[in-house]
């Protein structure tokens, strides 16, 4: 059943500013092991799939590709279970998270697609290193230094946030011009305590320069539209206006050499939780791949829908 609330036409904006049994969680179970979740992954060919969990050691690419990553400080953090059993790193919310080296297949220019694909499981509701104004943290992104070599990022926003109106838990795929500032995005906007601390989501969120709904308006000068899923339901664009349009803010996203950061984008908001899984394609999923990753994790079939809210 979906939440109630209303239309949220501003719910598309963001800004990167200009300088530097769980209700709806993915939980208990055995699911499909570690080799048939990873297996599938490598199957659907992405460009860069790290499991997270090798902290202080450097984390390895498991395609093969070379596309390694670090942790910063070298921290020895706790681990956690995913619902198949693997192991992933719990990020302290303060200061942790791993980077990976810029590269061109990391860009939504260089093909025109873009998906990026994560299991996380938030600590915390209301983050104590939040960005400190609107409420919320960028756990993923490709937009280190802001301006002017921003791309894009993934955010989860608190329970209680400084946004009019209020964006309660929100998981979002936004992506920006260089000099960053205001973005287009996707919300995947849950219902009154839909995510609860502690349980387990799957985020997938897919950028396109190639298509776009018909509703989006100005699309001939700025192409494109963005998508998101938790635990395999696919937001609702069409409650949504303009947002999930790269025209609604005039976004013409380009290739440049931020790294990409996972626990943070930026360095000034940190996840406080765990992540694990983060796969990167230069293709977009389908529903099918998508839902075949979530069943092979927990064992379950995704249930759900999305309007204006979401719920499980």
């Amino acid at each position: 059943m979906v939440a109630s609330g209303g239309t949220q036409t501003n719910g598309g904006t963001a800004s990167a500013g200009t300088s530097g049994s769980n209700a709806g969680g993915a939980s208990g179970g055995t699911g499909g092991g570690a080799s048939s979740y990873d297996a599938a992954v490598l199957a659907d060919l992405p460009i860069a799939f790290w499991a997270v969990n090798q902290a202080p050691k450097s984390e390895p690419d498991l395609t093969g590709h070379g596309h390694d990553g670090s942790y910063p400080g070298n921290p020895t953090p706790p681990h956690a279970a995913l619902p198949n059993g693997d192991s992933v790193v719990v990020f302290d919310g303060v200061k942790q998270y791993l980077t990976v080296p810029s590269n061109a297949a990391f860009s939504i220019p260089t093909t025109g697609n873009l998906t990026w694909e994560a299991w996380l499981r938030p600590d915390v509701l209301q983050f104590p290193h939040d960005d400190g104004s609107s409420g919320y943290v960028d756990w993923f992104g490709k937009c280190e230094h802001y301006s002017a070599t921003c791309e894009w990022e993934a955010r989860m926003y608190d329970t209680t946030t400084q946004e009019v109106p209020n964006r309660p838990n929100r998981f979002s795929a936004y992506v920006f011009n260089p000099t960053a500032k205001l973005g287009s995005g996707a919300d995947w906007q849950p219902g009154a305590g839909v995510i609860m601390a502690g349980s387990w989501y799957h985020v997938v969120g897919e950028y396109t320069l190639l298509t776009q709904p018909a509703d989006c308006t100005n699309a001939a000068s700025y192409p494109g539209s963005i998508d998101i899923w938790v635990n395999g339901v696919k937001w609702n664009h069409a409650s949504h206006g303009q947002t999930g349009c790269l025209s609604q803010y005039k976004v013409v996203p380009a290739a440049n050499d931020s790294a990409v950061n996972i626990g943070t984008m930026a360095q000034d908001s940190f996840f406080q939780g765990a992540i694990g899984k983060v796969a990167l394609y230069d293709h977009l999923l389908t529903q099918t791949q998508i839902t075949n990753h979530f069943q092979l994790m927990t064992g379950k079939a995704p249930t759900g829908t999305c309007a204006d809210t979401c719920s499980f």
